[in-house]
């Protein structure tokens, strides 16, 4: 979850220029979206307010999506055609990255590094094979 100053510019960014997928399944609070991340994981827009436990949510120094290598070229084409700036891509491991910084000032990376071989890698030789 991130807190946002401006949810409707948020919501352009992560919808409109990323491409994510916005619902509002099983939400019922205003100043809420989320966006579904591949099959296992979504991500949380909110406008300042407290959450769960007291939080508050915040800045983050960055979160990364993991993508294919052969698409990554066209996520930056993406990113840059709706008007952002993007850094990148730069080898990073055996991966390459491209990063983005959303309105609030989150850092967004695209990183292809094979994370089905990272997390096999981690989980069998306690070490990943970056």
């Amino acid at each position: 979850m991130l807190e946002v100053s401006d949810l409707d510019v948020s919501r352009a960014f992560y919808r409109d220029l990323l491409g994510l997928e916005e619902t509002l399944y099983g939400e019922s609070r205003e100043g809420r979206y989320w966006y579904l991340i591949g099959d296992g994981a979504r991500l949380g827009l909110w406008t300042p307010q407290t959450g769960i436990a007291g939080g508050r949510g915040g800045a983050h120094v960055h979160f990364a999506f993991a993508v294919e290598d052969a698409d990554l070229e066209a996520i930056g084409e993406r990113i840059v055609a709706g008007g952002a700036e993007i850094e990148g891509p730069v080898e990073l491991g055996p991966g390459r990255a491209i990063y983005v910084t959303d309105p609030d000032g989150n850092v967004v990376e695209f990183w292809s590094q094979d994370m089905d071989a990272y997390c096999r890698g981690a989980r069998q030789d306690g070490l990943a094979d970056w």
